[in-house]
């Protein structure tokens, strides 16, 4: 991992959707997502991607943009909802 979200100070602002869904049926279980992510936010479970931790997402979208099969929808947060970032 190049980069360790630990050391951000995070302010979260409630989230109550998910701007993220998983295609199932276009998801190979390759885990690219869960290899990118810096919040440890996915598993593969039964063979396909899990988006398990929405609580802790940093919304960076970088398992959006590793996913080779584009099997994930990434959305901006509604407005109001998401993360503020402190460093």
């Amino acid at each position: 991992m190049f980069w360790d979200a630990s050391s951000l100070k995070v302010e979260r602002t409630g989230k109550t959707t998910r701007h993220i869904e998983v295609l199932k049926d276009k998801c190979v279980g390759c885990s690219r997502c869960v290899e990118v992510c810096p919040a440890g936010c996915w598993k593969i479970s039964e063979g396909k991607a899990f988006w398990e931790k929405v609580e802790n997402c940093l919304e960076c979208a970088a398992c959006f943009f590793a996913c080779p099969s584009e099997a994930i929808v990434w959305r901006y947060p509604e407005g109001g909802e998401g993360v503020v970032y402190r460093l």
